[in-house]
């Protein structure tokens, strides 16, 4: 979203409004003088899972694009510059420490072995129905070397050892994370 206008605002309220029994996420007021124009109001969802934690974030300045100068249009908020404390919050999890690179390589050798398995599955499926429900008349076009038993078996195979060795190396990582 490029279109809009630029403005700064600072987290002057936090709504703690829930529907029912369970609190949801906090509603953050955010105002900014806009040159020229009067005070705008905007409200967005605080991006902090636990609830209350917008408390925090008051008198913090908030970078946001809006496209209407109405100064009771809330909705009309992009945030694009959070405080320092919600960025670090939303940015993704990062291995460090000792067995950091191990973990990584684990990771990654499991989701490729989760793609085999997915791979397999689907394989198997499309083989089953090839083989039991039209008795191979599915592959009567394909060249003669291929073999749908073989190939239904591979695709087994696949999808049983694919999801084995994806446990075990989740499991790795698990091992070399710190608690």
């Amino acid at each position: 979203m490029d279109a809009g206008h630029l403005a700064v605002g600072v987290i002057e309220e936090v709504v703690e409004d829930s529907p029912g029994e369970v609190q949801g996420p906090d509603a953050l007021i955010i105002r900014a003088d806009v040159p020229g124009h009067e005070r705008i109001q905007r409200t967005v969802i605080c991006p902090l899972s636990m609830p209350g934690s917008g408390r925090r974030l008051m008198g913090q300045a908030v970078g946001f694009r809006h496209t209407s100068l109405d100064p009771d249009f809330a909705d009309d908020v992009l945030v694009v510059r959070w405080p320092a404390e919600v960025r670090k919050a939303l940015q993704p999890p990062r291995l460090e420490g000792p067995g950091a690179v191990r973990a990584r390589v684990w990771g990654l050798l499991s989701r490729c072995c989760a793609v085999v398995a997915v791979s397999g599955i689907l394989l198997s499926v499309v083989m089953l129905i090839g083989v039991v429900f039209t008795g191979g008349e599915l592959f009567a076009d394909l060249p003669s070397w291929f073999r749908p038993g073989r190939v239904l078996a591979a695709s087994l195979g696949a999808a049983v050892l694919g999801t084995l060795v994806f446990v075990a190396c989740q499991y790795a990582v698990a091992r070399r994370l710190p608690d």
